[in-house]
């Protein structure tokens, strides 16, 4: 009897089918996509190294969130940065909620390296920039110039941590920093392709 009452207490236990588990993103940019297709609305990126909770996994696909309100309006949701934008089941939109998926081959187990960890002197004031894997030179570059110009200071990058991804500038490789104090005038921009740096 006491071998009947101990089976039925542990049956009783919800033991999740998943635990969730942290995945370390490997590429630079990994859309954060509606629902676990390619076709799905893109709300935003996780960049390289960043964590993401994994609490499901489906057909290569990774649920990064629970579900929440896709805030729709006349049947469209304002979070959908690009692609579909269609509060239907097809774009993973179910009674006004979804949740962000991302395709699982580019989470790992393990945190990738830090590509400033080793860093020369030189790079050592901008290490902290948003994909300063992929423009570090552009990077370094610029914070030379704008320190030998007198524009910048080199406590303004270390306070900074170096440049910063502009979200008005979403689909150009442009980023920010400031110089002077943190201040909407003293904000200075970077194009990272073309080396052109603007107010």
């Amino acid at each position: 009897m006491r071998k009947l009452i101990l089976a039925a207490a542990l049956a009783a236990i919800a033991i999740p089918a998943h635990a969730a588990r942290d995945g370390w993103v490997t590429v630079d940019n990994l859309n954060r996509r509606t629902c676990p297709m390619p076709t799905c609305g893109v709300v935003g990126v996780l960049k390289f190294r960043e964590k993401a909770t994994i609490l499901e996994e489906k057909g290569g696909w990774a649920r990064i969130t629970k579900y929440y309100d896709a805030s729709c309006v006349n049947g469209i949701s304002q979070y959908v940065d690009s692609g579909n934008r269609k509060c239907e089941s097809s774009n993973g939109i179910n009674n006004g909620k979804f949740a962000e998926w991302v395709a699982s081959k580019y989470l790992s187990a393990n945190r990738p390296a830090d590509p400033a960890a080793n860093a020369p002197a030189n790079y050592a004031l901008v290490k902290g920039s948003d994909d300063f894997r992929i423009y570090k030179d552009a990077f370094a570059k610029a914070a030379d110039k704008l320190i030998a110009s007198g524009r910048c200071s080199a406590g303004d990058f270390r306070e900074m941590g170096g440049w910063m991804k502009s979200s008005n500038h979403r689909s150009k490789p442009v980023y920010f920093t400031y110089c002077g104090g943190m201040r909407v005038g003293n904000k200075v921009y970077l194009n990272a392709a073309t080396g052109e740096i603007m107010r």
